[in-house]
């Protein structure tokens, strides 16, 4: 068992480079406790979270998912440049003390806005998942005009200061399959192959020009669009460590997960090419583990940690998440439940990023489940101080998700037993060799007993 856990670790970490793509935390249960998933995956989602986690005989055996979830976060003083600089075009006479100042704001460097979605459908029928999934991956960084910078240049829209948009949606249509190794208990191995379709963007929104159409940019976005194709290779394993040993307290899981392991690469648009971005877009692959403890049946806590140091679309902006959470199952009955759940992330590789405070709460009913979370971060950001002050948190997410499951047990299969053959008790110790030599003279002797008064004459009466 240590052989084979060692061998995946070694794969994974061999084929993990220093950055990768946002992890995105698909499904409301996950978002709700702390953006966690990869110790206590359940049901088809785990076919995205660890696919190792469809071999667990705990899980539902049959049964759909179908999750859906927004991210965003904001770093810098991107929005409030961008903001003061449209107010000073409107403006009778800015001042060039304000246009510089907004004008700084913007360009400050790791500065952008970034967001990040998903959306899927999730089955799982025993030990195999089928899914489709897709996600975008949106990311808006400033480019300043520092030539026309005079209150004329700015109020006649002649400033070209602008937000690059970069962005890709990719749609994941695979299988996973995951499995109990038969000689070692309690540790489960699993992969996904997946065939991926990109569209890869790049738009330019000009701060000054695009006033009256700021709609239209996710248009741009997918009208420059390139679509291209791959595929891509996931890997998991999950040990169950009291499945594995018995009688080990709070039941402790322990996970580990990579995804795109093949670094797949899509085509960019020819104006990504003009813009100096050359090469390919790569997803490069992600590697993250995760562990669980369950102090009681209906109390479940969790842990995720990225291994990499992940991309983002904004430049200079990495993310490295670390998350913890809670799931409190109300109810804790097959056929009602109401769990709450509350965690807290936070992006290691940003030490301004602050902590991000995860709720959710789910209903189920029979076999239907539904559930809802949301994330906000304890820190704001300033989006306009040009007039009146404004701020709004610096990350938000929210998500949704309704499953229909079947089959499967909430309770814990016995771990396979351990045989121990113990010393017979003190009555049931073998004889002596004198003991037996005495039994059998003494048998002996009422055999030949037995056959002298069977041949002896009858008296008559």
């Amino acid at each position: 068992m240590k052989k084979s856990l060692f061998v995946l670790v070694a794969l994974l970490s061999a084929a993990s480079p220093v950055l990768a793509l946002e992890w995105h935390a698909l499904g409301a249960r996950s978002i709700g406790m702390g953006g966690t998933g990869v110790a206590a995956a359940q049901g088809p989602l785990a076919a995205y979270w660890n696919p190792a986690a469809l071999g667990r005989p705990t899980s539902n055996a049959y049964g759909v998912q179908i999750p859906l979830g927004v991210h965003a976060a904001l770093t810098g003083s991107v929005i409030e440049g961008a903001k003061n600089l449209q107010n000073l075009k409107d403006s009778a006479s800015p001042s060039q003390g304000d246009i510089n100042n907004a004008l700084n704001k913007l360009d400050q460097p790791g500065s952008g806005l970034r967001v990040d979605g998903g959306f899927g459908v999730d089955s799982k029928i025993g030990r195999l998942g089928l899914f489709l999934n897709g996600f975008s991956h949106i990311g808006a960084v400033p480019y300043v005009d520092r030539v026309n910078t005079t209150p004329t240049n700015i109020t006649n829209a002649a400033n070209n200061s602008k937000l690059i948009v970069k962005g890709a949606n990719i749609v994941e249509l695979g299988a996973a399959y995951g499995r109990e190794l038969p000689f070692a208990p309690g540790l489960y191995l699993g992969g996904a192959l997946k065939l991926m379709n990109a569209q890869v963007g790049y738009a330019d929104y000009f701060v000054l020009r695009n006033n009256n159409d700021q709609g239209n940019i996710i248009d741009k976005l997918k009208d420059g669009a390139t679509k291209s194709s791959n595929f891509g290779v996931d890997l998991g394993a999950l040990w169950d460590l009291d499945r594995a040993f018995d009688g080990v307290a709070l039941k402790p899981r322990v996970g580990l997960v990579g995804r795109n392991l093949n670094n797949p690469k899509f085509s960019r648009p020819a104006s990504a090419g003009a813009a100096g971005l050359s090469g390919k877009f790569a997803v490069n692959p992600q590697i993250r583990m995760g562990a669980s403890i369950s102090p009681f049946n209906w109390w479940n806590i969790t842990t995720d940690l990225d291994l990499t140091r992940n991309l983002t679309p904004v430049d200079n902006a990495a993310s490295r998440q670390l998350g913890i959470g809670n799931e409190f199952n109300v109810f804790n009955r097959s056929w009602i439940n109401i769990p709450l759940r509350i965690g807290l992330m936070r992006n290691t590789a940003e030490t301004s990023a602050g902590n991000v405070l995860t709720l959710g709460a789910g209903l189920n009913f029979l076999h239907v489940m539904l559930d809802a979370s949301a994330a906000v971060s304890s820190k704001r950001v300033v989006t306009e101080s040009q007039g009146k002050e404004t701020k709004i948190p610096r990350e938000l997410a929210l998500g949704v998700q309704l499953s229909f499951l079947f089959g499967g047990s909430d309770e814990e299969p016995a771990s396979p037993k351990r045989e121990w053959k113990a010393a017979p008790p003190a009555d049931d110790q073998p004889a002596s060799t004198e003991t037996i030599r005495k039994a059998a003279e003494k048998a002996q002797e009422d055999l030949k007993a037995e056959e002298i008064k069977q041949s002896a004459p009858a008296t008559k009466p």
